[in-house]
């Protein structure tokens, strides 16, 4: 049988017998075709599966078993197979990533439990993120913000947190600028608000000035604070003002004058107070230099051997200035100094003796703080003088002598000593010479009481 007539018996078998060959071709493709589906669909379900898990594990904290997982499939899975694996849960990431940030911000997970779902999806390396989404969740946050809706910790850290997504970059530091820069501006109004209620109006009214524009709340608020500050400073400040004068800190003075000046520039009462004042301070304050040349001038000391420790207090109302003195680096005189009349006293009483001739005067600590000053010796022979004249007491002179001078006229010694030991004070010791042929008699007055005792060869006795 040659070709042809093999083709021509082939043909007519197939015509013969076409459809039962068409209806076992359609079997045969059909058959093939649910095999690829079946072979497909299983795929597909085994994909959904295996991205089930990884994001179950990861939303139940077992990030290194979900890091695990998606390890074990790269091994395994055909790169078609895992590009579609992959596909698939990033839409199931990216839908966690969004409800995961919106828990954190409502408290509902911890800072812990947001980190490590960021973590776990920076590691997965090859997962799609929808940016686009996460920044606009951003912005949702920053809004809420300043709408108090939700705390400076919590918006902050999510911008911060999130801002670690791979490839996320810049997108997020327009918002974190804003809720740092509007939590700057609200710590400074609430500052302002503690020195308002302090009656640091000055600085009060610094602090609500600051207050940022767009942050609209705290803003009308600080304005409207700070115009009634700028009422209440008035008559305060002017209360500080004399208190501060009163302290004898006239640059405390002059500090408050200026801060309501800032306000009232024209206003004559400060104005007048504030040329008061700078003539207060340039008269009765002393630098360390001013009170070196006083003493040098007063006591011809060499000023390069000498140096000071100094502060100043009021004492009856007036100002000094307390001064230790040190001479090549040794205590030499403790010297109170008179601000106004620049007279110096020295430290004085039974115990300690710096015996200074070049002062005006002594002073003592009487405890609480306190300072007592001595009269001088010409106020001892007036006060003397005076008394005698009461008791009709006549005389030619009266002298100041020393108390070992004193003691000759002094029988019973051991009586005087009990006096001067009794009383822990100092005395002034003079000598009144009556005339001619009458017995010259000594009184001891005590320097810081004013009290006069009269010496006898019998007795002593208060004058």
């Amino acid at each position: 049988m040659n070709l042809k007539e093999s083709f021509n018996k082939g043909v007519d078998f197939i015509d013969k017998h076409k459809k039962t060959i068409i209806t076992a071709s359609l079997s045969i493709l059909g058959l093939i075709i649910l095999m690829v589906i079946f072979f497909i669909s299983g795929d597909e379900f085994s994909i959904e599966k295996e991205s089930n898990t990884l994001l179950k594990n990861i939303e139940q904290r077992k990030y290194s078993i979900a890091l695990e997982n998606y390890d074990d499939y790269k091994d395994k899975f055909s790169e078609i197979k895992m590009n579609r694996f992959n596909k698939s849960i990033s839409k199931k990431i990216n839908k966690l990533l969004l409800e995961s940030g919106d828990k954190y911000i409502n408290k509902e997970i911890t800072k812990e439990q947001y980190i490590g779902i960021i973590n776990t999806i920076n590691a997965l390396g090859t997962i799609e993120i929808d940016f686009k989404r996460v920044v606009e969740q951003g912005k949702r946050a920053n809004e809420m913000y300043e709408k108090e809706n939700i705390d400076y910790e919590i918006a902050i850290s999510y911008m911060n947190i999130a801002s670690t997504l791979n490839g996320i970059v810049y997108e997020l530091d327009l918002y974190k600028q804003n809720i740092e820069e509007i939590n700057e501006s609200r710590k400074l109004y609430q500052e302002a608000d503690k020195n308002n209620n302090n009656r640091m109006y000055y600085e009060a009214i610094v602090g609500y000035s600051k207050v940022l524009e767009k942050d609209k709340k705290y803003y009308d608020l600080a304005q409207d604070k700070k115009s009634k500050c700028i009422e209440d400073m008035y008559d305060y400040y002017i209360q500080k003002i004399y208190e501060s004068d009163e302290n004898g800190n006239y640059e405390e003075a002059l500090q408050y004058i200026e801060y309501i000046k800032h306000y009232y520039p024209n206003d004559e009462n400060i104005l007048s107070l504030e040329k008061e004042y700078k003539k207060k301070l340039s008269l009765y304050t002393l630098s360390s230099e001013d009170i070196i040349n006083l003493i040098c001038k007063k006591s011809g000391k060499k000023k390069e051997n000498l140096s000071i420790n100094s502060f100043y207090q009021m004492i009856d109302g007036e100002k000094y200035y307390y001064v230790e003195l040190l001479e090549h680096d040794i205590l030499t005189d403790e010297i109170l100094i008179n601000a106004k009349t620049k007279e110096m006293y020295s430290y004085k009483d039974t115990d300690k003796d710096y015996k200074q001739d070049y002062i005006d005067g002594y002073f003592r600590h009487i405890g609480n703080g306190k300072m007592q000053f001595a009269i001088t010796q010409e106020k001892a022979k007036f006060i003397l003088g005076k008394k005698l004249d009461e008791k009709g007491h006549k005389y030619k002179e009266i002298s100041q002598i020393s108390q070992e001078k004193a003691q000759r006229h002094v029988t019973d010694k051991e009586n005087l000593n009990k006096i001067l030991g009794k009383n822990k004070d100092l005395y002034y010791y003079e000598m009144v010479n009556s005339g001619f042929f009458k017995e010259k008699q000594v009184y001891i007055i005590n320097m810081y009481t004013e009290k006069i005792y009269i010496i006898s060869k019998d007795k002593i006795s208060e004058y």
